[in-house]
């Protein structure tokens, strides 16, 4: 059921739909961003394997949310061209730049490797700006910052004539009021992060937020939305069926790797008294290295390896494992845990094939390819 109430910044007869300009925010809407919010943490106390899968990289939660900022950023480009308001495409751009970011330009689709520049220096060894070091790429902070500023700010300012009259003069189009308490609920969730993945699932209500926030015939917006789901689900059976048929023979090379690693920590001193210390670690192996608790230099064993053409993801060998990065071009994984006083399990892990965990820390499953040894601490 939709509402159309025409109402303006000032004011609204309405408690449930209001509009800016002419965007209509449908009453269901409101239900089912409370239903979202209160079905992740439902899930995650409840069925916490679950809540990891359904959130995972190339799961249907971060394809549903490329595409609502994909269709978010089309719809409102094709709009602020028509009318020639700057602003307006800038927000647009920032959905755009949000849909390519979440799914790191089609690098995991379409298995290309990362340039050099990015293996050092990306957090996730992957093809995008938001995991660079330095506080201007960080996703949470950027993510905050636009809800904030466009969801909450604008609206309340736009209350003003004056103020009014200069963001026509630049172009902007504020977002209905009524839909202020959800841009709030979003940075309030991502400031307390309550849970893991926390961000995932307030990405995808984000993207859904800018997209009922832009001009949108009713029955169109619910089609929209509720491709978001068929999109997510697509896409992942997809790119399973892709990843499963691509170079499954790097899989010998990839336990090679991981089990000569092991070995260079078990038998050898590219474990440091750091890592030993640590009552458990879960990192990627590059950012082991760069952190101090593992030392590239002595990861000998596993720098000689030799894998043949099946093994090169592009790059070069040679580079794929100086940074710590298995044949799929994706990142090798360190997992430690205490036993007792004198004994630490150290395991190294793959994706494999699917670039994507299907296990959970410390415990592989489907395709994710291990080697685990027992230490000294």
């Amino acid at each position: 059921m939709t509402m159309n109430v025409a109402a303006n910044f000032n004011s609204s007869s309405d408690p449930v739909a209001s509009t800016s300009g002419d965007t209509v925010v449908p009453a269901l809407f409101h239900l089912l961003a409370a239903l979202w919010i209160g079905s992740m943490l439902l899930v995650a106390y409840g069925w916490p394997h679950h809540y990891e899968t359904l959130l995972q990289e190339d799961r249907p939660v971060e394809w549903g949310t490329v595409w609502l900022f994909l269709v978010a950023g089309i719809v409102r480009s094709l709009e602020a061209i028509r009318t020639r308001r700057p602003f307006d495409a800038l927000v647009a751009l920032f959905c755009l730049f949000v849909a390519g970011e979440e799914f790191s330009w089609g690098q995991r689709l379409f298995g290309y490797g990362s340039p050099e520049y990015f293996l050092a220096n990306n957090y996730q060894q992957e093809l995008n700006l938001h995991n660079l070091p330095g506080a201007v790429f960080k996703p949470k902070w950027v993510l905050i910052l636009a809800l904030a500023g466009y969801g909450v700010l604008l609206p309340l300012v736009a209350r003003f004539e004056r103020i009014r009259r200069l963001l026509a003069r630049v172009g902007a189009t504020p977002p209905p009021a009524v839909l202020a308490p959800w841009f709030v609920a979003a940075v309030v969730l991502l400031l307390w992060y309550p849970l893991t993945l926390t961000g995932e699932w307030v990405e995808f209500l984000a993207g859904s937020l800018f997209l009922v926030s832009k001009k949108l015939v009713s029955g169109t917006l619910w089609l929209i939305l509720s491709l978001a789901l068929i999109f997510g689900v697509t896409l992942t059976t997809i790119t399973d069926a892709i990843e499963h048929d691509r170079d499954i023979d790097r899989s010998a090379c990839a336990r090679t790797e991981a089990q000569n690693l092991i070995n260079d920590i078990a038998l050898s001193d590219a474990a440091t008294g750091k890592l030993k210390r640590r009552r458990s670690l879960h990192k990627r192996a590059w950012a082991a290295m760069n952190e101090g608790y593992l030392t590239g230099e002595h990861a000998r064993e596993f720098e000689a390896t030799r894998c043949g053409g099946g093994g090169d993801d592009g790059g070069g060998e040679a580079a794929r494992r100086r940074y710590a990065v298995d044949p799929w071009g994706m990142s090798y994984w360190l997992h430690t845990k205490k036993i007792d006083d004198e004994r630490q399990r150290v395991m190294i892990y793959s994706f494999g094939p699917n670039r994507r965990r299907d296990g959970v820390a410390g415990a592989p499953a489907g395709d994710d390819i291990s080697a685990v040894a027992v230490t000294a601490r």
